[in-house]
Order: C-alpha cells, then structure tokens, then sequence
C-alpha cells in the first residue's frame, strides 16, 4: 500500500513540475535557447574586441552585460530539471566571472556548459514527460537537442522524432517510445563529445586558446548527459573519475597547457572506448561493419589515384581519401566496444592503424604503406565482424553516396562547382558499379529514373550534372539531392525483399536475351545473308572470319572481367569510356559492312561476284571488316553481361539462375537458328532488305548508346532536351535518349547513311547505263 502511495505522490509531482516546466514557456524552447546561445556569443566577441582596444575595460562590462540578460532570459523562460538548472547556472556565474577580469577562454568553456546544459536539461524533461504521459510536452522539449550533423556518416535516422510520432498514433507504448527516445539522444551526444574531443585536439595542433577552451567545456556538457548511463554500464568509479579528468581538461584548456591538454584527451578516450550508450543489434553490428569494411576499402583506393611519388596528382581524388579515412575511424568507434568484447587486441590495432594511416596520408607517404595498412584492416574487421561487403549491398552503397552528395552540396555552399561535379561522379561511379547492375533488370523505369536524376533530368526536370553545369544555386541542387535520396530508399527497399527462385531464373533470362539478342540478331543476319548465297570456299572463309571474330570477343570478355578482379581497377568511369567507345566502333564496322553489302547487292550481281572470286584469296578489308563485326557487337555486351550475372549471384541462388540463363540461350540460339534458316528460303534481295534494315536500326542505337556511356565517363556533356520524351523503350531499342549531344550524333549517322547509299544508288544506275551503251 506505501509502495502504491509513494507511486502516486511521485506522478503527481511530475505532473506538476512538468505542467510548471510548459507554463514557463512564452515562445518555443528552442527559440529561447538559441537566443541565449547567441546572446552569449555576443559577449564572446566583446572579448575579442577587448584584445585590440586601448582601453579594454569597456568591452569587458559590455560583456557582463550581455551574460546577465541571457541569464535574465533563462530564469524568466525556462524552468529545467534541479540538476541540470544548477549545471547551467554555475556555468552562468563562471562566464560572468571570466568576462569581468577579461579572461575570454574561460568565457568560452562556460558557454560551453551553459548550452549543454540546456540540452541536458531538454533531455530530462522530454523523458519526464513521457514517464506521465505528456507527448506534445515531451515533443516540444524535444525540439531543443542536436544531431549528428557535424559528420558526412549519418548511419542513425531521426529515431525520437519518428517515436514520437508512432506514439501519438497509437502505434507504440509509451515504454517502448521512450527507450527509443532515449537511445537516439545518448547515441547522439556520445558521438557529440568523441567529435568534441577530436575538434579540441585540432585546436591544440593550432594552439586556439579560446576555440579549446570552448570544445573542452562541450566535452564537460556532454559527458553531464550521459554520465549516468555510463555509471550504469561502466560503474560509479569510472564515471566519477572521467568526470574529474574533464573538469581537468576544461582547466588546462582554460590556462592554455597544451601538453596537459593533449594527456587528458589520450586519457578520456581510453576511458570511453568501451562505452557504449546503445546496445546495437545484430542488424546494428552488420549494417556498421558493412560501412566499416567499405570505407576502409576506398581509402586505398582514393589514395592510389590521388598520390604518386609523394605528390598530389588528383586532389580531389586525395581529398576523398582523407575523408574515408575519417568517416572509417568514426564508424570504427561506434564498433569499437563489439570488437573489444571479442578481441581487445584486434580493437587497440584498428584504432593504431586509422591513426597511422591519419599521419601518412597528411605527409602524402607511401601509397604501399597505406595499402598494407588496409590490407591488414579489412582482414580484422572481416575476422571480428564477419564481414566482407562490397558495393553490391545497396545500404552500405547509399550510405557512401549520400555522403558524396553531401560533398556535393558543401562544395556548391562554397561555390565549387568543379569539385561538386566531381563528387556527382564518384557518387553515380559507387550507384553504377553495383547497386544499379542489381537494380536495372527488376526495376527498369526507377533505374532510369535514377539515372536521370544523377544526370541530365527526367519527367522535364533538369538533373544533378544539368544543375551543376548551369552553376544553379544551393536550393535547387538541394531540391535535386532530397528527389535523389528518395529514390535511394525505394531501391534500398525494393532489393531487401531479395529475389525467389522464379524471379532470379527471369532475371537471368532477361540478362542474357537483353544483352545477347542483338549481337545475335545482328551476327545472324550477316552468317544468313552469306548463307543465302552460293556454297563456295570464299562465302565459307567470310563464315569462318565472322566466328573467328566472335571467339576472340568472348575470350576476351572473360579476360577482362578476371584481369579486372586480380590484375588491374578497372574504374566505373574507365570501363564506361571504354563500352561508349566499343559501341562507336560497332556502329563504323557495322555501317562499313552494310554498305559493302549494300554494293554487292544493288550495285553489283552477287552471284557473278562470287564466281569470280572462286579460288582467290579473300580480300584483307571484307575479312577485316566481317572478323571486326563479330568482334566488336560481341565484346561490346560481353563484359557488361558478366558483371550483370555477378550481381544477380550476390541476390540469388546460383541453380536459379543457371537455369534462368540456360532458358534465355536456348531463346537466343533459336532466334539465330531461324534467321539461318529464313536465309536459305527468301530470295537474296528481300532477305538483305529485312537484315538490311535491322543492322541499321542496331547501328542507330548503338551510336545513342555510345554517346550516352560516354557521357557517363565524364567524357562527353549532358543538355537536357526537354521537349524530347523519355521513353525507356526508345532508350533500349533505339538508343533514343533526351540530350542534344546523342541526337546530334544520330542524326549525323542518318545523313552518312543517306548519302553513301544515295551514292551508291548512282553509281549502279552508271554502271547500268555503261553497260547498255555498249551494247
């Protein structure tokens, strides 16, 4: 019966205090604080304008002046928990104490205090709320806090928010809700003072007495909030001394003892190594090691091309390493605690290593050491996390992207648009490399939607490369970046639902008819047109040099794709230039090869053609041409086709999708069998007008297409036609796509073609007319 008193007087007092907590609030909490964290700034500057004035004594009371009205301001708005209130008033005193006798790194660190102070006070009073009931209270205190927003790696969603909202739906308890409210705070604040700690030893490199002071004073805040956790979890001792050895930091800092400063940071991060303000989960630990393992990976990678022979070749290329590296070490803290449990020893050699390697990229060292050192991180986190990711999961992938988009809206806040365009095209180069090879035969329209969006436009909208090339302004490359994100999500969702035995069977199906069939249909229209002439030793040689060609492709499709894994890195942008420019070569081969035949069949007889070249020696360029066509149409889907099947294995059972590319061959080969066998039944020159027409259509294509993976390496600009549709059949059929510079080289193939047929056509009406007058 007490216990049940001792409840009910407990929420009643909660109940008022928070009651009294909202009625102190004329405007939003969180206008009222950022007001007085920018009437204190004021104050910081009268310090500064007291360093370089004759008089200084003026500035100092100036100070003062705008400390107590942002006191004023606090006691007459906001009403906080009794800890948190003494934690913020004591600060106010140290400010007002430390601006009077013009000692401006004292200022700083109580600046420090005095928000995290509110943001502590913000924390405790949201969960009062919420323990009675109160969520429009608890959302309002909730409105004052921080994100992880310092930081390109933003691997938490807003989880309060959405609780809340779930909350007020009915959707979740109250305890539930709470937990996570709770979670997402002690997860922000704990990466809010790693990223305090990391930017006050920054400020020593440089010996910035008051930026310092000030980091150190946050440092001290944030540890106020989670320092009850961290009593739970790692015992009142350790936080008891952690707290002493920041009020430690918070005085040397204060005093500029930069080599105290340095020892104390070394010792705090020691000390909270093994804090973990959240239990991850499983999916948790995997999702992060996922990061881990990729942003690890890439440093080597960024680092190899930016750097040769200790000078910066490409700084933009230098400049991702750099900040790979940081994003690896900033996930790795987060797993710091999983790995220790398991191997200590293995936790204390990833943080040397990100440290070493932190020292060799600054000093542009050894491409090898960074490689090593890599090596033997990606080793350990496979070994201790179980890992071993790769661009083909989509939600580490999108993690990386989203933090190049970010690159690519910092650089156009500064005007940058170079480095932005940069950003835009290592970002589409991680899509394309894996994440898209998985999407594009599930999802075609998104895929392309996506692409758009990465590109030129869609749906009338200029894209991210149009609004980068025009130098558009912040909000509009924002507005660019949000429909982008939005995408990203609905791929993310779509390939986590995996693939059945049946889908993954289509998709193989569809890879292998998608990209085989027209190297089909055209390497069968040229093998029935010679088939539908005489059987002699030449058309069986033209034959022979069609196949040998053919050979060559896939052989060397094979080799590509292995040389691409163990030998050499073959970039998203290299291997785009390279299809773009094997596509352009398909379509002067295949241009070559349809005139030839054109002459052979309008312009001269055939059959006479043949018989007088019965016995002789084939000519050099027919055989080139032909071996060159079954090489080139061949090789160009070649490799594409490969890396398609990988990512389709990475979704997929392998069986399923044996049998899926068992059935698309089995269509394909049935497609050329009856183009052969037409050949023998349909009189030559009907035949040639169908295959005629057909290889031009290839050829149509295949110059849009090449175009267009050229625009994609980066090579060739992008203007958006907006008038031009996009249909996603004329893009695959056709090579159809609404930008000036593929319809420019379109329309250039259809004038070549008319004129060298038109030309043709007159050189067999003279050939006529020569052989009528003579006779």
């Amino acid at each position: 019966m007490r216990h049940r008193i001792s409840l009910l007087l407990t929420l009643i007092l909660l109940l008022v205090f928070s009651i009294q907590l909202v009625q102190a609030q004329e405007y939003p909490i969180w206008q009222t604080a950022v007001s007085i964290r920018e009437t204190l700034f004021q104050a910081q500057n009268e310090m500064y304008a007291a360093a370089r004035a004759d008089d200084p004594q003026l500035h100092y009371e100036t100070a003062v002046s705008h400390i107590q009205t942002a006191a004023a301001q606090y006691d007459e708005s906001i009403t906080l928990p009794p800890e948190a209130d003494a934690a913020v008033t004591a600060a106010f005193v140290a400010a007002e104490t430390g601006a009077a006798v013009g000692d401006a790194p004292r200022l700083a660190a109580a600046r420090g205090r005095v928000w995290t102070g509110l943001l502590w006070g913000s924390y405790l009073a949201a969960q009062n709320a919420l323990e009675i009931g109160e969520i429009d209270s608890s959302n309002e205190w909730l409105s004052l806090r921080e994100y992880r927003e310092s930081t390109r790696v933003n691997v938490i969603d807003d989880a309060a928010a959405q609780a809340i909202v779930a909350l007020q739906a009915g959707e979740l308890s109250n305890n539930v809700a709470q937990t996570a409210i709770t979670n997402d705070l002690r997860d922000t604040y704990f990466f809010r003072l790693r990223d305090a700690l990391n930017e006050l030893e920054t400020a020593v490199e440089k010996e910035f007495p008051t930026r310092a002071a000030e980091w150190a004073g946050l440092a001290n805040g944030y540890f106020a909030i989670l320092r009850a956790d961290f009593a739970a979890k790692q015992g009142d001792e350790a936080a008891n001394a952690l707290a002493v050895e920041l009020m430690a930091l918070e005085e040397t800092a204060v005093s500029s003892d930069w080599a105290a400063v340095s020892d104390h940071i070394i010792t705090i991060q020691d000390s909270i190594a093994d804090y973990q303000p959240v239990q991850l989960s499983a999916a948790d630990v995997e999702k992060r090691g996922q990061l881990l393992y990729l942003f690890t990976d890439l440093i080597i990678i960024e680092y190899a091309n930016g750097v040769r022979d200790g000078r910066i070749t490409i700084p933009i290329e230098y400049q991702e390493a750099t900040t790979f590296r940081t994003q690896a070490e900033t996930v790795f803290e987060e797993l710091r605690p999983v790995i220790a449990a398991n191997d200590p020893a293995a936790a204390g050699r990833l943080a040397q290593l990100y440290t070493e390697m932190e020292i060799i990229i600054a000093n542009l060292g050894s491409v090898d050491d960074i490689d090593r050192m890599v090596t033997e991180a990606l080793s350990l986190i496979e070994t201790n996390l179980a890992v071993k990711p790769d661009f083909n999961d989509a939600a580490a992938a999108f993690e990386v992207i989203n933090s190049l988009l970010d690159g690519v809206e910092t650089a156009v806040s500064q005007g940058d648009y170079a480095q932005a365009e940069q950003n835009r095209l290592e970002a589409y180069a991680i899509f394309e490399s894996g994440t898209e090879q998985r999407l594009v035969h599930r999802a075609p329209r998104l895929t392309r939607h996506m692409e758009g969006l990465f590109w030129e436009g869609t749906g009338g909208e200029p894209g991210l490369a149009t609004l980068l090339q025009d130098e558009a302004d912040s909000e509009a490359i924002e507005a660019n970046v949000t429909a982008l994100r939005a995408t990203f999500i609905e791929a993310e969702t779509f390939l986590s639902a995996g693939l059945t035995g049946t889908l993954a069977a289509v998709s193989s199906a569809t890879i292998i008819i998608r990209e085989g069939l027209e190297a089909v249909l055209i390497i069968g229209a040229i093998l029935g047109y010679l088939a539908a002439t005489a059987e002699t030793n030449e058309t069986k040689r033209y034959t022979q040099w069609v196949y040998a060609g053919i050979f060559a492709a896939v052989l060397l499709s094979v080799l590509t794709w292995w040389a691409s894994l163990s030998l050499i890195n073959i970039s998203v942008a290299n291997r785009e230039l390279f299809e773009g420019v094997t596509s352009l070569v398909a379509v002067v081969v295949l241009f070559y090869v349809t005139n030839w035949l054109f002459h052979k069949v309008y312009v001269v007889d055939w059959a006479v053609y043949v018989k007088e070249k019965v016995g002789h020696a084939l000519t050099t360029g027919s055989a080139l041409a032909l071996a060159g066509l079954g090489f080139t149409v061949v090789y160009r889907e070649g490799l594409e086709t490969v890396l398609f099947y990988q990512a389709l294995l990475f979704d997929a059972d392998a069986s399923a999708v044996f049998i899926g590319f068992a059935i698309g061959l089995a269509i394909i080969l049935a497609v050329a069998y009856a183009i052969l066998r037409l050949s023998k039944r349909i009189p030559l020159k009907p035949f040639f007008t169908v295959t005629g027409v057909l290889l031009l259509l290839m050829a149509f294509n295949f110059t849009g297409a090449g175009v267009r993976e050229l625009q994609e390496a980066g090579v060739v600009p992008a203007t958006l036609l907006n008038w031009m549709p996009e249909n996603l059949i004329l893009m695959e059929t056709l090579g159809i796509f609404p930008t000036v510079e593929t319809s420019l080289a379109q329309l250039f193939f259809l004038t070549a073609l008319i004129v060298t047929f038109t030309l043709s056509r007159w050189q067999g009406r003279r050939k006529v007319t020569a052989v009528t007058v003579s006779d």
